[in-house]
């Protein structure tokens, strides 16, 4: 993820729960101006900020290895990570797998 991705998830986010700046900033303890700016498109959050805001929002930051989540049947070797997102991935990979095989129809007596 870039970092405008990340900019654009936040701001995204904060939108979907219709919190203003202020009311970020009182929820991060950041100042308006601080949410104003992290959250714009030139934003440049420091890392304490940054964690701040994405408590604030509601959110939780996590490290994952590059490539994670793309197209688990992208790599025929592909082991989901042992976590929550890891076995959701490797599961929706293992449906999707199964759903596009070839169903037999049982014929009606």
């Amino acid at each position: 993820m870039t970092k405008q991705e990340l900019i654009t998830a936040l701001t995204a986010r904060r939108d979907a729960t219709g919190l203003t700046h202020a009311d970020i900033a009182l929820r991060s303890g950041l100042t308006e101006r601080s949410v104003r700016n992290a959250l714009s498109l030139k934003g440049n959050p420091q890392m304490s900020s940054l964690l701040a805001l994405v408590d604030a929002l509601g959110l939780e930051l996590q490290l994952a290895p590059k490539g994670f989540g793309e197209r688990a049947d992208a790599d025929p070797g592909y082991r989901p990570v042992p976590t929550r997102i890891g076995n959701a991935v490797g599961g929706a990979a293992a449906s999707s797998a199964s759903a596009s095989e070839p169903r037999s129809r049982k014929r009606s007596p």
